[in-house]
């Protein structure tokens, strides 16, 4: 797969780091209640009360308490990053990877806590396929104004592949970067070719 330079990071600002905080602690408000009570027995009030946030302020971050247990933003994707990837002169399958993985980014300690949860409750396992389709969608609606429809799905298709292939434990422990994504898409790419493939832990580290 050629290479080339993929979307970078945005700056973050004090007010977004504050966002991003409060974020953070709603989140582990609503994870830590969920996984000791259990998701029937936990209320946005509850969560509220414990990250010390209000109402309105909690459904500036989060839709539900399912959503705010895993994670999950009310908006699918960041405006910033829509119109970034728009914008990018880059190769499509990079800038989609790392579309996906500023969507899904997790810190690498919480993947054994998100997977005990939904083991735990099945109900969050919806919420979270449901947000997945909606991510989707929307990144082929954005990929498909720079590139033909087909190809745009098969780009997506693609990406999303190799995500399937992280949430799995038994090939990895920790949530990928939009480089090893791409370097997931390249074992692919040789498995389908037949070649000889690589360690997973040879795939290159950061983003």
């Amino acid at each position: 797969m050629a290479r080339t330079t993929p979307l970078v990071d945005k700056p973050c600002s004090l007010r977004e780091q504050k966002k991003q905080q409060t974020r953070r602690a709603i989140h582990d408000s609503a994870s830590r209640l969920v996984m000791e009570r259990g998701l029937p027995h936990v209320t946005v009030a509850d969560i509220c009360a414990d990250a010390t946030v209000s109402d309105r302020t909690f459904f500036n971050y989060f839709p539900s308490k399912a959503a705010a247990a895993l994670g999950l933003p009310e908006a699918v994707l960041a405006p910033d990053d829509e119109q970034r990837f728009l914008a990018a002169p880059g190769n499509l399958v990079d800038d989609v990877c790392l579309l996906v993985a500023d969507a899904a980014r997790l810190r690498t300690e919480e993947l054994p806590r998100l997977r005990e949860m939904i083991r735990l409750e099945p109900e969050l396992l919806a919420t979270l396929n449901h947000w997945t389709v909606s991510v989707r969608k929307r990144i082929v609606q954005l990929a498909e104004q720079r590139t033909s429809p087909e190809q745009a799905r098969l780009v997506v298709a693609l990406v999303f592949a190799a995500v399937m292939l992280h949430t799995d434990s038994g090939y990895t422990t920790r949530n990928p970067t939009a480089s090893e994504l791409g370097a997931t898409i390249a074992r692919l790419a040789a498995a389908a070719d037949e070649r000889d493939l690589a360690p997973v832990s040879a795939a290159t580290p950061g983003r």
